[in-house]
């Protein structure tokens, strides 16, 4: 999971450290950075740095460019001492949202890759609610409010108001009122404290509000003063509506607490960012300083390299936002110099300065008993382990004696559930309780390649039986990861997981839910209800599932070839 992220973000410190500086040094910048390193090889390998990313020279405040933001998200979960969560103190609420849905029930675009059919307008709008708390750590409160409701007055009173598919006259009049009272008072209060968006509300777009910012009277300080809070609402605002669009509640949930962060209060799950942007003023300058300073050879020999430079010039072109895109960019030009230039940036000097810590909300209960016997860690690492051949004891009843543990067969983290050929490995560690954890998954890469990509996990039991901490060093860059299993059946042919992790040196959180079988398929429709209620309990709702590919017969699978599912496992059982 987070291993793809990490491997996406040192690229993107790369290539936004590669515009900024060519975009910004000047002459007598460069001479004062060059004379404060004479003597040593750092002023040489600065100016080799500007040397090598001129001809990727380009303005970075282009409107798409500018709007660009760490929106790698991802997570939630569970805790790691189950015991303690249901006793943490109840957080301060910084702000409201008013997520305003129609006086009757409508489809809604949301799950479109789902299992299920589209939820409602409002049931979208509940698990929006729910995932809203999540990011935010219980911060921020949001309703669910439509037009024939008794109270609304917390239309007018939020933070932010999204109205969700409103196409009626009578609810298209009341959201026509309802944006131009606050309109009105915004004007009057001059406040950066507010935000309106209308979402598949037909084709007027009701001119949204961020901050300082209202698109139906724009001022000129947004285009002559990018580094204004009014520019910034700008960019935000456009940021924000592509989120909106992409209909999945990981990056609906985002681009609230994008604003949010940026206007009220930080929000860890959106407060770190490699990205040069405005908002960070002169701190741009110090973090390419340190770039350049502490990793320059890292730098240059990137730079230097082909298929190094080329991965930074695809990322440059693609929307970063788009992970999934991304990280298929980032797997069509892996190099041993990739990794060091991560390695040195990110992980060792943490240039950045980033911080995340795995979420600890919700808080999802593991399963307690197995076959009328109570859970305990053997019964829970057998289960893990399910189908795989060659475990020995270790192996429960039932276990099909399979090349993989499982398979997944669907997924609710919209930037890495949506792979194909997604294969898992459990096995025991040739010393000690431990075991490792092996996901092989297939990536279309940017030019049309199929491949395999593979992470090797140490998985460590953690003091409730039926959960774990993953870790991971994966491209330089540490993730870390609490996996919970809510339920199996019995027969072991479904299970259950739930996952929060965190890359500390990347600034990112994530949050994830897994429904896995051994052969990847879903269950029969007699087990479904029964699995999305165990999904419900773990705050997942089914339209938020991906579901995976998995034919091995598809012309990319077959491109691919066959996966490689003992690359570790034939050491790691060695080694231990």
């Amino acid at each position: 999971m987070m291993s793809k992220v990490a491997t996406l973000c040192y690229l993107l410190a790369a290539a936004y450290a590669t515009k900024f500086v060519s975009s910004f040094t000047t002459p007598t910048l460069r001479s004062k950075t060059t004379a404060t390193t004479s003597g040593n090889n750092q002023g040489q390998n600065y100016n080799l740095a500007l040397d090598l990313l001129h001809p990727l020279r380009h303005s970075l405040y282009q409107p798409n460019a500018s709007a660009r933001s760490n929106t790698f998200l991802q997570s939630q979960t569970t805790q790691a001492d189950a015991t303690s969560t249901d006793k943490a103190t109840t957080p301060d609420i910084i702000g409201t949202v008013a997520l305003l849905v129609p006086s009757s029930d409508q489809p809604s675009k949301f799950g479109s890759k789902s299992p299920v059919q589209p939820p409602s307008y409002r049931e979208a709008a509940e698990q929006l609610a729910r995932k809203i708390k999540q990011f935010s750590d219980g911060r921020i409160a949001a309703q669910v409010v439509t037009p024939s409701d008794v109270d609304t007055s917390s239309v007018l009173n939020s933070n932010a108001l999204i109205a969700l598919g409103l196409t009626t006259p009578q609810d298209v009049q009341f959201l026509s009122r309802t944006f131009r009272q606050r309109r009105t008072a915004g004007e009057e209060e001059q406040s950066s404290k507010m935000c309106q968006f209308a979402v598949d509300c037909g084709d007027n777009n009701y001119a949204p509000i961020v901050g300082l910012y209202d698109e139906a009277n724009p001022s000129v300080v947004s285009e002559i003063a990018p580094w204004s809070d009014v520019a910034s609402g700008k960019r935000l605002a456009t940021q924000m509506k592509e989120l909106f669009d992409k209909q999945t509640s990981d990056e609906f949930a985002l681009a609230l607490m994008l604003f949010f962060n940026r206007f009220i209060d930080k929000i860890p799950w959106v407060q770190h960012s490699i990205d040069v942007t405005w908002e960070k003023g002169l701190g741009n300058v110090e973090e390419i300083y340190n770039m350049v300073t502490k990793c320059g050879p890292c730098i240059t020999k990137c730079l230097a390299d082909e298929n190094c430079k080329a991965c930074i010039e695809a990322l440059d072109e693609i929307d970063t936002r788009d992970q999934v895109a991304s990280y298929r960019t980032v797997v069509s030009y892996e190099s041993e110099l990739l990794r060091d230039f991560s390695l040195c940036i990110l992980q060792k000097n943490n240039i950045f300065g980033c911080t995340a810590e795995v979420p600890k909300i919700p808080y999802v209960k593991p399963l307690d008993a197995f076959r009328g016997k109570e859970m305990t860690k053997d019964i829970a690492k057998g289960i893990m382990i399910g189908h795989l051949e060659g475990c020995g004891d270790a192996a429960l009843e039932g276990c099909k004696e399979l090349d993989v543990s499982w398979k997944v067969a669907c997924g609710a983290n919209v930037a890495y559930d949506q792979f194909p050929s997604q294969n898992q490995l459990f096995y025991p560690s040739a010393k000690g309780d431990s075991m490792w954890y092996d996901p092989v998954f297939r990536v279309e890469t940017i030019d049309g390649r199929n491949v395999w990509c593979k992470r090797h996990y140490r998985v460590r039991n953690e003091k409730v039986p039926g959960t774990f901490r993953f870790s991971v060093l994966d491209n330089g860059v540490t993730s870390d990861e609490f996996w919970t299993i809510v339920d199996v059946a019995e027969d072991l042919s479904w299970i259950v997981f739930h996952y929060a992790g965190a890359a500390g040196a990347v600034g990112q959180r994530y949050i994830g839910g897994l429904l896995c079988t051994p052969d990847g398929t879903l269950p029969p429709e007699s087990e479904m209800e029964k699995i999305w209620d165990v999904l419900r309990s773990a705050e997942i709702e089914p339209w938020e599932l991906f579901v995976v590919d998995n034919d091995d017969t598809s012309p990319g699978a077959l491109e691919a070839g066959p996966p490689p599912l003992d690359f570790y496992r034939k050491t790691a059982s060695v080694i231990g």
